[in-house]
């Protein structure tokens, strides 16, 4: 056996793994770029947001994680965005949305999202594999920029909410431990950080958009904030629907603290903030995904 790694106080020795391989030069340039193009669209600074996405584009088909396939759905992808932040039209919109789940989904041809990692994070949780999803960061990227023309609701929960979103957080883990999806396993993987650029730009950035700064706002505009609040986690619940009944109990809960988060501060990368914590005291103290 290898010797430890490292060893820190309350976690135990973790053995030295196999190397993680690098993305090249280019690909980690077009992620880069892509990263600062949601982080400067999620604040609303639309010119540097599209110039850092069409340089991400540009470097992203020059080294091939792009290929002409998943460049075509790019361009399909943006021309129906650019129209649904112009016309709102309800059939319009239904294939904008359908588009983008199909990016988000990795259902359309011609990304080669690269691999980072995979195996067990411990001896006894289920396989994992770690993905860097550019088709995923991009349909992020086109809902924000529709989603920055779209009407907002201004009126703020305040901080009581984002505390009582910050509490259910806590549960859900104590909930998943107690029912035997997680179980207490603490552990600081080398994959760490690639995992924390993953989880933020490319997998919460992109779900807190849709289901908080999209679908949670948008039925606000039409209902009780609370039914609106309540309608969007469990929609979120049903994206984990083949984890079986119990994970979409817990993903149920979660969403409520990712959308009471959002309704207390209006700010989507407050959510996001919340998802990625959640995800980290997950990945860190637990095992990951899930016990095997």
């Amino acid at each position: 056996m290898s010797p430890p790694r490292f060893s820190i106080i309350g976690f135990p020795p973790i053995l030295r793994e196999p190397a993680m391989p690098l993305p090249d030069t280019l690909t980690l340039a077009a992620f880069a770029l892509l990263a600062l193009a949601l982080l400067a669209e999620s604040l609303r600074l639309r010119w540097p947001s599209r110039l850092a996405a069409l340089s991400s584009a540009g470097v992203a088909v020059a080294c091939g994680l792009v290929q002409p396939l998943g460049a075509a759905a790019l361009i399909a992808a943006l021309a129906v965005s650019l129209a649904a932040r112009h016309y709102r039209r309800p059939e319009l919109w239904l294939v904008w949305i359908a588009l983008l789940l199909a990016l988000a989904l990795h259902a359309l041809p011609g990304f080669d999202n690269p691999l980072l990692w995979q195996g067990l994070s411990t001896p006894n949780s289920a396989p994992y594999r770690l993905y860097w999803s550019y088709d995923k960061g991009a349909a992020g990227w086109l809902l924000l920029m529709v989603l920055s023309a779209s009407p907002q609701v201004e009126r703020r929960w305040g901080p009581a909410a984002a505390g009582v979103g910050a509490l259910l957080l806590l549960i859900v883990l104590g909930l998943a431990s107690v029912a035997g999806v997680i179980a207490w396993a603490p552990k600081l993987p080398h994959w760490l950080l690639p995992w924390l650029f993953a989880n933020f730009f490319l997998v919460s950035l992109a779900e807190e958009a849709f289901f908080r700064a999209g679908l949670q706002r948008w039925l606000e505009l039409r209902t009780e904030p609370f039914a609106a609040l309540m309608a969007a986690s469990v929609a979120f619940s049903l994206v984990h629907v083949a984890g079986g009944w119990v994970w979409v109990g817990l993903a149920t809960l979660a969403g409520l603290g990712y959308g009471l988060v959002y309704a207390a501060t209006r700010q989507v990368l407050w959510a996001v903030l919340a998802h990625v914590a959640f995800n980290a005291v997950h990945l860190i103290l637990f095992t990951y995904p899930r016990l095997m």
